[in-house]
Parts: structure tokens; C-alpha cells; sequence
């Protein structure tokens, strides 16, 4: 009977890899890796408005058009009638109607303008015409100037002002 040889699989794990080494018997090692240097972080775009820092108001409403110049040379004269003691600069990219803090600011959109007031949330609105859902401010949304003749503006500006004089400034949340 002849015997019979088993065969017999390696597995690849098994199996041994053996490197040539180079002449004059000195083992070849792997260079080091180098360490990926850190990219520099691109340029940070900066918005149009923040290029207005130190503007004024008039510089900053020059560069409204049309329709939204008049609703702001409106709304302006309607705040000065009304809180004759506020000021108005330039905050937060927008003109910023301030007495005891921030109460009113103006924001242009594309199709419309928006007159809002910090302590909107607060402020008597029987009628529904302040917008948002925020948790203390709410806004006007002014699509012409025909649209401030029907708006209680007065009312507003004059609430707005109060909630300022009887809980400070808006900004500083106690």
C-alpha cells in the first residue's frame, strides 16, 4: 500500500513574506512618514455690511433704492415725531432707534422692508400686525410706503419706549 501525503493549505495569515535584503547585509528600513502639515484655513468672507463698520445712518441709507429710501425717510420723521429723546446709530449692520436701549431697528430685504421692535413680544397688538415668533421681538413687514398709512406706528414707537423706561435696556437680560 502506498502511503499517501496529506496536503495541506496554508492560510495567508501562515504564511511567511521574506524581504531581500541589500547588498553588504544592512537591513532596508522605511523612510518615515511625514506628517501632513495642517492647510491654512481659507480667508473668511466678510458680508458687505460689516464693511460699513463706523457708518452713519445717512451713508448706510444711501444705499437703499426707490420705494424702501422713502419708507425709511418716513419711518425716521414718525420716530423722531413720536420719541423725540431716541437716537438713532448704527448696530448690528442696521440703523438702530435706541432710548434706554435698543427699542426699534430697520432691516431692508429684497421685496420688503422690515421696522422691529425689540420687546415686540411684549407690546400690545390687538390687531395682529406685528410678525414672528420669537420669544422678544417682532416686526413690521413694509412692502411700500402706503403701507406705514395703515400701520399704528405711533403706537408702537410709544409702547416701545415705555417698555424701555420701565424695564431697562433690552440687550442686558437680567
Amino acid at each position: 500500500m502506498a502511503s499517501k501525503k496529506k496536503s495541506t493549505k496554508k492560510s495567508a495569515a501562515k504564511k511567511k513574506t521574506t524581504a531581500k535584503k541589500p547588498a553588504g547585509g544592512a537591513k532596508k528600513t522605511a523612510a518615515p512618514k511625514k506628517k501632513a502639515k495642517a492647510k491654512p484655513k481659507p480667508a473668511r468672507i466678510v458680508p458687505k455690511v460689516s464693511l460699513l463698520r463706523g457708518t452713519n445712518v445717512d451713508d448706510w441709507a444711501k444705499k437703499l433704492t426707490g420705494w424702501q429710501a422713502d419708507a425709511l425717510k418716513i419711518i425716521r420723521a414718525l420716530v423722531s415725531r413720536h420719541a423725540p429723546d431716541s437716537t438713532l446709530v448704527m448696530k448690528w449692520g442696521q440703523p438702530v432707534w435706541e432710548h434706554n436701549g435698543p427699542f426699534a431697528w430697520l432691516r431692508p430685504a429684497a421685496k420688503h422692508v422690515s421696522f422691529g421692535f425689540w420687546r415686540g413680544a411684549e407690546m400690545n397688538d390687538p390687531d395682529g400686525h406685528l410678525e414672528g415668533d420669537g420669544d422678544r421681538m417682532r416686526h413690521l413687514k413694509v412692502t411700500s410706503p402706503k403701507d406705514l398709512d395703515s400701520l399704528p406706528i405711533e403706537g408702537f414707537v410709544k409702547q416701545a419706549v415705555a417698555l424701555n423706561g420701565s424695564k431697562g435696556d433690552p440687550t442686558k437680560r437680567n
